[in-house]
């Protein structure tokens, strides 16, 4: 159990910029907060350890407990409409059902629990299944149409003919190549056991698509896709007929457009969150919780592979029974960013009755006015992509150094209820297209341990960065930190005053604003530290009409936790085509001169130095490095050069004039080329051995703008910097690099930057 924990609207802000925060705890007592600095966030004890600073001065405060639960599950809410039925009543859709052994899982309902009123048609293994309420205290009708449903396309109805005094329940397989596809259905009369339905007490109620009652029923989600929805105010023309195999199911087209109650257009929209209704009384909707669009439909042939060129071929939408976007939770406190806090990590620490968490946040300066020389971005859209990723790893011994440790003490694989990572599968064995940051993410918590990693600490992304950060303060560096969010805003402009930006290690996704921002940022003259792996590599979709969700496709290339399915590479949120950067043409060996090449285990190794590049330009990196080799340490798996790395490839558009200054090497048979790197099993893109593409390579550069780039080409590599009291050969050679990439001449103006080095120190 969780006892607290919550989340911020934003990861980000600015002076006089306001965040909320969104608290749950169990507990009954009142709950305190209180602001920190986050310096170090990994909790070894071999290294720095924790290290927050207390700013309870700045702000603190004691707000009562509300337990708040997280809702998973996607649907589709029509709010506070009339009670459908008249003389007849008529409710259809084409599903395509993916977990269809899971139970009861309502396809269309206008159901009140309370009163025991109302209608919802269902599927399951046993068939096609409307239930009737007659009124509270009443038995419920049942009436079943046995089928075999597997994950096929299949039209399900039922109508209630109150003329003809009877209901009928069917289901149709839809093929398009047959004259006449399998049908079955089952026709009851009304009276004793069946029944009609009740009208609903209320003037309204709200009608669901895909759940069939989001307040106190929330165990039949639909799984699967569900197209052409559609409630009716009379019966079918036919209903009275016996079932024969010419019977067809019916569909919205059928009837009368005043008969109609309402139907769904779901190929409208498809970069929203409604859904369109195309009869006359405009009875649109919402989806709740995120179900996927911009999939597959019915009428998907093959021809067009973009839902923009054919958005018939794509009127479906994929409801997961563990979807989750907003919690919705309400805010128990707010904190507006004073002028004088300096820009940098913070949390909100928050505790009742002995537990606590931390709530992350970043400060950032007014754009324009930087308050250092240098700018680290975190990744924050790296960081949601992994939000709450349940790897399976959580064992006996994992637990046991998390105990040890004091580390952050809950894990995803053990709390599902906080949703999943685009590194997870759905529970029907979909991929996870979704992240959103409107829930806890406690993979982004000081002290989440990810690995149990027998050389090091086993922390990535957040806290990794961490490694970097603390760093920067022990050396002196004064530094502003800015979000991918950030630039996503402002674009290059946010970050041309400094003289240097910097990297975290791991900056694997991006938007094309974020990569404008970088690129944009060289062609002004600055300077560039790539300190990671795997960086620039996957393409992510964002919509300001989709809140603090980020959308990804995982399509026909690269290292991917699941493939996405043809015909759905296309992102829903803004109608780009998903994917690798590569696959659009932007590799990021164009942007910082190397990329992803090579995966292994959380270990890492050494780097060897090249002697021939002391003298070429950036020799000058090398200095106080004795070498040959260096790195062989460090709190992540125990090397500088390790799990993820990234080289030099001059076919992917690496500058003639880069120089290598160190080759990693020592690397264990356990690591392997990465697969977009390959041709085939032995070829790689540059026609070069594929065991050569196992290696890590420090460069350096100068981009003709006036600027350089400097990287690292190792995930593991800022891991090291700490090592044997901060005194060691990658401090040494990152310290090189930032003492003359800080001062260097840059077309933003130099006594900026002097001045607000010195200011940068004296903030709190």
């Amino acid at each position: 159990m969780i006892t607290i924990t919550g989340y911020s609207d934003i990861l980000s802000a600015g002076p006089d910029e306001t965040i909320e925060f969104k608290v749950s705890s169990k507990s009954a007592q009142a709950f305190t907060a209180e602001l920190v600095r986050v310096i170090h966030a990994d909790p070894n004890p071999s290294g720095p350890g924790m290290r927050m600073e207390k700013l309870d001065h700045i702000f603190s405060g004691t707000f009562a407990s509300f337990d708040k639960p997280l809702l998973p599950g996607s649907f589709a809410r029509v709010a506070r409409v009339p009670a459908a039925g008249g003389a007849g009543l008529t409710v259809g859709a084409r599903i395509q059902p993916t977990a269809i052994t899971r139970g009861d899982q309502c396809v269309i309902s206008q159901w009140n629990a309370a009163r025991g009123t109302g209608f919802a048609l269902l599927v399951s293994e046993n068939g096609v299944e409307m239930r009737l309420g007659r009124g509270r205290g009443q038995p419920v009708a049942r009436l079943q149409c046995p089928a075999i449903l597997g994950a096929k396309w299949y039209d399900v109805w039922c109508a209630i003919d109150a003329v003809a005094g009877q209901i009928e329940v069917g289901v149709a397989e839809v093929d398009h190549r047959a004259a006449r596809p399998l049908l079955r259905h089952a026709v009851y009369p009304v009276g004793e056991g069946a029944g009609t339905i009740q009208g609903n007490a209320e003037d309204a109620i709200d009608l669901l698509i895909a759940a069939l009652d989001d307040k106190a029923i929330r165990g039949a989600f639909f799984n699967g896709k569900i197209e052409a929805p559609f409630v009716a105010n009379v019966p079918p023309s036919r209903a009275a007929a016996t079932a024969t195999a010419t019977i067809r199911a019916p569909r919205a087209e059928d009837f009368e457009r005043a008969d109609l109650f309402a139907a769904w257009d779901f190929a409208r929209g498809i970069d929203t969150l409604k859904i369109i209704d195309i009869a006359p009384n405009a009875r649109h909707g919402e989806l709740v919780n995120l179900p996927t669009r911009a999939v597959r439909g019915s009428l998907w042939s093959g021809r067009e592979m973009c839902w923009r060129a054919a958005p018939g071929h794509y009127a479906a939408i994929h409801f997961h029974d563990d979807d989750l976007h907003d919690a919705g939770w309400a805010t128990d406190f707010t904190f507006k960013v004073p002028r004088a806090l300096r820009s940098g990590a913070y949390a909100m620490k928050i505790g009742v009755e002995g537990a606590t968490d931390y709530l992350p946040f970043y400060v950032r300066p007014e754009p324009g006015k930087p308050t250092a020389p240098i700018v680290f971005v975190a990744a924050t859209y790296t960081y949601q992509a992994y939000a709450n990723y349940a790897r399976g790893n959580f064992d006996a011994s994992l637990r046991n150094r998390v105990a040890e440790w004091g580390a952050y003490p809950h894990n995803p694989d053990e709390h599902p209820e906080v949703g999943l990572s685009t590194y997870n599968r759905h529970s029907d064995g979909s991929g996870v297209a979704f992240s959103s940051r409107l829930r806890p993410m406690l993979t982004m918590r000081p002290g989440f341990l990810t690995f149990d990693d027998a050389c090091g600490s086993g922390c990535r992304h957040y806290i990794a960065d961490t490694h970097l950060l603390d760093w920067l303060e022990h050396k002196g560096f004064a530094f502003d930190v800015v979000t991918d969010d950030d630039l996503e805003r402002f674009g290059a402009a946010i970050l041309e005053p400094y003289a240097t930006v910097l990297t975290g290690t791991h900056p694997e996704y991006h938007t094309a604003a974020t990569l404008d921002a970088f690129a944009g940022y060289q062609r002004s003259g600055g300077n560039l530290a790539y300190l990671g792996g795997n960086g620039f590599y996957w393409r992510i979709g964002r919509s300001q009409r989709v809140p603090g969700a980020i959308e990804m496709r995982r399509t026909e290339g690269g290292v991917r936790a699941w493939a996405a399915e043809a015909g759905e590479y296309f992102h829903a949120l803004d109608g780009e085509y998903g994917g690798l950067w590569r696959s659009s043409a932007r590799t990021p060996q164009q942007l910082v001169g190397i990329g992803f090449t090579s995966q292994g285990p959380f270990e890492g190794a050494h780097y060897r130095v090249l002697d021939s590049a002391r003298k070429q330009p950036g020799g000058w990196i090398l200095e106080g490095i004795e070498g040959p080799l260096f790195g062989d340490y460090g709190l992540s798996g125990g090397g500088a050069a390790g799990f993820e790395l990234d080289s030099t490839e001059s076919v992917d558009g690496t500058p003639a004039n880069v120089t290598i200054l160190a080759r990693s090497e020592g690397h264990s048979a356990a690591f392997g080329p990465a697969l977009d790197a390959l041709l085939s099993h032995t070829m790689t893109r540059s026609r070069a051995p594929a065991e050569t593409l196992i290696r890590s390579e420090i460069i350096y550069y100068e981009t003709g703008f006036g600027g350089a780039v400097f990287s690292a080409g190792s995930i593991t590599f800022c891991g090291a910097l700490s090592h044997d009291g901060y005194s060691n050969d990658v401090s040494t050679l990152l310290y090189n690099v930032l003492s003359r990439f800080a001062r260097r001449t840059h077309p933003a103006t130099d006594d900026v930057r002097e001045t607000a080095s010195i200011e940068a120190n004296d903030h709190v």
